[in-house]
C-alpha cells in the first residue's frame, strides 16, 4: 500500500513533456493591509474597528496572525510614515474570532490635537503587513451625553424629550430584542417617532454628536410599549332632514385610517340619548323608527379598529312628519 501511494504522489508531479518543475518556495504568509480602519471620539475614548483582510500578500488564505498593533499620534511636520510610527503610542489589540475588530483607547491626552491612526498584523512565520490606510482624527473636549430622557406616547408617535448640551443629536432604537439602531440625527433636544407599532416594545436611546467623528456617551435608555387609546376625530356637519316616514341623517365623511364605524345616537321629546345604531360605515343613517309630530334629537361619534370612541358630534334636531 505504501509503494501505491508513493506512486500516486509522483504520478500527480509529471507534465505532459516528461518534467519535473523547481520546487516552489516556502510561502511568507504576510498579512495583506488592512484597508477600512475607522474611528470615532466617544466620550473621552476614542473607538477604533477593522477587519482583517483574509487574504496573505500572495493571496493565500490567512489562517492565523501571531499580533497586532495600532498606532495612534500626532504627525510630525513634514509628515513621514516613519517618523509617526516612531512617536505614536503603541496598542496592541487582541486578535480573537472573525469579523471586524474593535478596540478602545483613552483620548484625554490627545485633546485639541489631530491625531494619525495606523494599524498592521504579523503573520504566523513573524512577518509583518504595510501599515494600513491612514485615519485622521480630531480630538476634542468630550461631549456631555444626554440626561433626563423621556418617552411619552402620543397621537402622532412616541415623542422622546431630554435635557443637553449638544450642537446635535444622535437618537437609536431597538424594537423587542433586537440590537438599537440609528434612527435620526435633529438639532432639538427632543424627537417625535412617527414610525412607531402600537403594541411593540422600543427601547430608545440618544447621545450629543459633532459631526460624524466626535459623538458622546449614551444616555440612560427608556423603555415604552405605545398602545393606541387615541380615538377618532369627532364627525363633523351632522344635519338631520325630517321626510315623510322618515329622518335623514347626514354627516362629513371620517378619514382616519384604522376607521371602523358610526354609532348613531338619539333623544326622543327631550329624554336622553340612546344608541340606535352601532358601526355603521357610511355617514349617513335613516331613522324609521319614527311617529309623527314628535322632536327628535341625534348626535354621532367614530370608533377605530381597536374601539377607541370619539366625543359626540354637535347635536341636530328634527320633527317628524
Amino acid at each position: 500500500m505504501r509503494i501505491a501511494v508513493i506512486i500516486l504522489a509522483g504520478a500527480a508531479g509529471f507534465t505532459g513533456c516528461g518534467y519535473i518543475g523547481e520546487p516552489l518556495p516556502p510561502a511568507l504568509n504576510i498579512p495583506s493591509r488592512v484597508t477600512d480602519l475607522r474611528a470615532v471620539e466617544f466620550g473621552d475614548k476614542i473607538l477604533a474597528e477593522f477587519t482583517l483582510p483574509p487574504l496573505t500578500t500572495e493571496g493565500l488564505a490567512l489562517k492565523s496572525v501571531r499580533s497586532v498593533e495600532l498606532r495612534v499620534g500626532v504627525g510630525p511636520n513634514p509628515f513621514s510614515i516613519e517618523g509617526w510610527a516612531a512617536s505614536a503610542r503603541r496598542f496592541e489589540v487582541p486578535a480573537t474570532g472573525s469579523g471586524p475588530l474593535n478596540f478602545e483607547m483613552p483620548a484625554r491626552e490627545w485633546i485639541g490635537k489631530e491625531v494619525i491612526m495606523a494599524v498592521r498584523a504579523t503573520g504566523p512565520k513573524g512577518k509583518t503587513s504595510d501599515w494600513s490606510t491612514l485615519f485622521v482624527l480630531p480630538i476634542t473636549a468630550p461631549l456631555e451625553h444626554p440626561t433626563g430622557l423621556k418617552a411619552e406616547n402620543v397621537e402622532r408617535g412616541v415623542q422622546l424629550t431630554w435635557r443637553g448640551t449638544g450642537p446635535r443629536y444622535r437618537v437609536f432604537r431597538s424594537a423587542g430584542d433586537e440590537n438599537p439602531e440609528r434612527l435620526a440625527d435633529t438639532d432639538q433636544p427632543q424627537y417625535l417617532d412617527e414610525s412607531r407599532q402600537f403594541g411593540t416594545l422600543y427601547r430608545y436611546l440618544v447621545q450629543a454628536i459633532s459631526g460624524e467623528l466626535t459623538q458622546s456617551e449614551l444616555s440612560e435608555p427608556i423603555s415604552i410599549t405605545p398602545m393606541d387609546t387615541f380615538p377618532p376625530a369627532v364627525p363633523a356637519g351632522l344635519t338631520a332632514v325630517s321626510s315623510t316616514n322618515t329622518i335623514e341623517l347626514a354627516w362629513e365623511r371620517n378619514t382616519e385610517p384604522d376607521f371602523k364605524g358610526y354609532n348613531v345616537y338619539r333623544s326622543a321629546e327631550g329624554g336622553p340619548l340612546e344608541k340606535i345604531a352601532s358601526l355603521i360605515e357610511a355617514p349617513t343613517y335613516s331613522d324609521r323608527q319614527i311617529e309623527p309630530a314628535k322632536k327628535y334629537r341625534y348626535t354621532v361619534s367614530a370608533v377605530d379598529l381597536t374601539g377607541n370612541e370619539s366625543q359626540r358630534s354637535e347635536v341636530a334636531e328634527a320633527t317628524a312628519q
